[in-house]
């Protein structure tokens, strides 16, 4: 019998926002960020209303390795913090200024190995077997006391001494064991941390089988310790995996997403539970970038997912029961500037400076001093501050019933279908727009009887992003229209409706 994690109740409150060091903030020119600079930015993202950073980047790491920039994912020494990044107290005063501000850090575990010219290599030869990405690889099939216990006393400290809050482990974890202990000792401690794993099972079991990794524990092993999948849509938030003629058809960026897409999407959302590969007491992010966008092949301009799309923002991710993933500078709509060393080919190489691998961006804070990347910031902040204020919201776990269903209706154009959630008090309905020029009129068909609503009458109806009001008899309530704005316009992209009975 398989003893699984009980998660921490805070999860369903997480909105994370991934943060690559280097290229977050530029205190002495392009890719020079430091702890000490995300530090200040601190307030900012306390503003924004995330409580969550994944922080790809703070152990001593190779500053070419991939697309020729630095990256956490050429790990030189996991447990030595880089000191391009700042020292050992200057990490750990930014943690504990981001608990301050109501925000909890989440480290990347590159677990599958480190550069062949680490000194681990040097000193401990026999810890390592096979290759991957162009490194080499931890042989944790040894079962090796020493190298068990050097991974367990790492993440350990990390916790303990510096105040870390939790891991993402890179391509999955494979030896449940050591992280057991890791979390047993980050009780007797004190400490409550997470782990978010990056693939689910089958995607973890088909890359290890593609490579010389270690080989992944049986199914429960491997999930039983997990609490967040990191869950990335494939036909809705995943245009970095498409060719350029893919993702922009003939009528431009409007036709990126079509009705088809989104309806299988929620259909995946609203059906997560009896997918045996993700733990079913876990919970699921609803990513929209993350540092993979713009790998090599990608031509396109700018390789964040949503562009402006409060659509994306609001229905794709934040309102759907769903852990909201993002990258720094998403919420203002950052145009996207390569730094100057990044190069469009993975390991390095020519035309430095062209890449559009999201990872090496300079995120472009001087965009907010323009109305249209305000406006952007000011909705995301909103729509975040919606999510946080009403529990209907939140995230839920795999298992856990769902309260969320689609919803019948019409409408004048194509758009995603709109859901509901609901509890015993009420529901909220949540409706999408994906089209950048017209907006939407859908005529909804709302099963309160279904819903264990029979019996009432009258019901008041609140828009809750605009906060427009009224009341409205049970007859005209059952076939309620919204009309939702053209998406990417201030205010545009969703309808968040609370209905509440009025008697």
């Amino acid at each position: 019998m398989v003893d699984y994690v009980r998660s921490p109740d805070w999860i369903n409150d997480l909105i994370i926002y991934e943060i690559a060091t280097r290229g977050f903030t530029s205190p002495q020119g392009p890719g020079s960020g430091t702890f000490n600079s995300l530090r200040e930015k601190l307030p900012y993202l306390q503003s924004l209303g995330i409580n969550g950073i994944w922080l790809t980047g703070h152990s001593l790491a190779d500053p070419q390795h991939f697309y020729n920039i630095w990256t956490q994912y050429a790990c030189i020494e996991p447990d030595v913090i880089d000191p391009a990044l700042g020292s050992d107290q200057e990490f750990k005063d930014m943690i504990a200024a981001a608990h301050a501000h109501g925000i909890r850090i989440f480290l990347d575990v590159i677990e599958h190995g480190v550069m062949a010219d680490s000194p681990l290599v040097q000193r401990k030869p026999h810890w390592f077997r096979g290759k991957s990405w162009g490194m080499v690889d931890f042989d944790f099939d040894l079962h090796d006391p020493e190298l068990d216990a050097w991974w367990v006393d790492m993440w350990t400290r990390y916790v303990v001494a510096y105040g870390v809050d939790g891991f993402r482990i890179d391509l999955g974890m494979r030896r449940a064991d050591l992280y057991a202990r890791v979390r047993e000792n980050a009780a007797r401690a004190g400490r409550e941390i997470i782990y978010i794993n990056e693939l689910n099972y089958q995607g973890a079991l088909d890359f290890s089988t593609q490579s010389e990794l270690t080989r992944i524990p049986p199914r429960e092993e491997f999930l039983k310790l997990i609490d967040l999948i990191q869950r990335d849509p494939p036909t809705l938030l995943s245009p970095h995996k498409k060719r350029p003629d893919e993702i922009n058809g003939p009528q431009g960026y409007a036709t990126r997403w079509d009705a088809a897409a989104w309806a299988a999407w929620l259909d995946s959302v609203l059906n997560r539970a009896t997918n045996n590969e993700t733990p079913p007491w876990a919970y699921s992010s609803g990513q929209i970038s993350s540092h993979d966008n713009g790998w090599e092949g990608y031509e396109h301009d700018n390789p964040y997912t949503a562009q402006g799309s409060r659509c994306i923002f609001g229905y794709g991710s934040l309102f759907s029961g769903l852990v909201p993933i993002f990258v720094a500078g998403e919420e203002f709509n950052a145009p996207f500037k390569a730094l100057p060393q990044l190069s469009p080919h993975l390991f390095g190489g020519a035309r430095p400076g062209e890449g559009k691998w999201l990872y090496g961006g300079e995120v472009q804070w001087s965009a907010l001093e323009q109305p249209a990347h305000q406006a952007m910031l000011h909705d995301v902040q909103q729509l975040i501050a919606l999510r946080r204020r009403e529990p209907l919201l939140r995230a839920a776990t795999n298992a856990a019933p769902l309260p969320m269903r689609a919803l019948e209706y019409t409408s004048d154009r194509p758009c995603p279908p709109p859901y509901a959630r609901w509890n015993a008090t009420g529901l909220i309905v949540v409706a999408g727009n994906h089209d950048r020029t017209q907006p939407v009129t859908l005529s909804l068909a709302l099963p309160l009887a279904d819903l264990g609503f029979a019996g009432r009458t009258d019901w008041r109806v609140t828009e809750l992003w605009t906060g427009a009001t009224g009341t409205y008899h049970h007859s005209a309530t059952a076939r309620l229209s919204v009309t939702v704005p053209a998406d990417a316009t201030p205010q545009g992209g969703v309808r968040v409706l609370k209905l509440e009975p009025a008697s």
